[in-house]
């Protein structure tokens, strides 16, 4: 293949055994493109650096092979946005760690779940977490940026809605470094159907209007086991559940994003199921952008026979 375009596709990858070895673990099913959580995310983490030996294998892991797009997702325990004074302080605090690890490691972007503002108001909660990101915002590394995430508007989350998440940006001091990731699943799960030309476009135009293109830095890849609007944040592999492949198709051909990390959070019980979804995805694309991309899956044709 060419490589007319950059093409950075991927998925979430395991940090077990050391960070670089997600990198390996996405190099060996042919990412271009890894999402890590760079300390667990079932735990509270303030640590804000790693170790020299840690630092030098991640940038050596990532100089040897082919990813070229790296992504973090914080901890899902972080809620900037609660009303609960003990978990927006540890939540501060612990954003604040993974953007200066982010910085240290030199991976450029930190996907976050807005926050939820559980028994509280919801408009309170949107001027926290504005106020929290500022805070946080204020000491980051500048070669990282924060991206906000599409949620699905499941319980009390914020974030469900673009005029929502323009609503955060609009509060915020300072816009250095503030972007978003868009997810699929969570975006149909809100009510966003772009499973036609003429709905996607829509859709991106709408995005465009109240958050800016330019501040689309990465997407996660999800097909949604719920209907449209069911606010309902249930993952299912690409092209089973209720999108259908179509909306992933007109993705995956948007030439507008094929230098932005695309990254698989599909269900996972091994990495043949990355691969299937993988697959899944290349095969939506139009026989030139697959020879205008520099992309292979290893295990491509071990796959489809089997």
């Amino acid at each position: 293949m060419g490589n007319k375009h950059p093409f950075l596709i991927g998925a979430h990858m395991s940090i077990a055994g050391g960070v670089h070895k997600a990198v390996l673990r996405g190099a060996e099913i042919g990412c271009t493109a890894v999402q890590v959580f760079t300390k667990s995310n079932r735990q509270w983490s303030y640590d804000t650096d790693f170790s020299e030996e840690t630092k030098t294998a991640f940038a050596e892991t990532l100089k040897n092979t082919n990813i070229s797009g790296t992504v973090s997702h914080a901890a899902y325990l972080i809620n900037i946005g609660s009303p609960k004074k003990e978990t927006e302080d540890k939540s501060v605090k612990a954003l604040a760690a993974e953007l200066q690890r982010c910085g240290n490691l030199g991976i450029p972007y930190v996907v976050l779940h807005p926050g939820s503002h559980l028994d509280g108001d919801k408009e309170t909660c949107l001027q926290q977490i504005a106020r929290n990101i500022d805070a946080v915002m204020q000491d980051a590394p500048d070669n990282v940026w924060l991206l906000l995430e599409t949620m699905a508007g499941q319980g009390s989350s914020v974030g469900s809605t673009f005029t929502e998440l323009a609503s955060i940006y609009d509060k915020l001091k300072t816009t250095r470094n503030i972007g978003y990731c868009f997810d699929t699943c969570h975006a149909f799960a809100a009510g966003y159907t772009f499973n036609t030309q003429e709905s996607y476009t829509n859709m991106w135009n709408q995005f465009d209007t109240y958050l800016d293109l330019n501040r689309l830095k990465a997407i996660h890849l999800n097909d949604s086991k719920k209907a449209a609007g069911s606010c309902v944040d249930r993952h299912e592999h690409i092209g089973h559940g209720e999108m259908g492949i179509e909306p992933f198709r007109l993705l995956m051909n948007d030439t507008r994003f094929f230098g932005i990390p695309k990254i698989l959070e599909t269900p996972k019980d091994s990495p043949e199921d990355d691969i299937r979804n993988l697959q899944a995805l290349y095969d939506t694309l139009t026989d030139q952008h697959k020879q205008e991309i520099a992309v292979h899956f290893p295990k491509r044709d071990e796959i489809k026979q089997g």
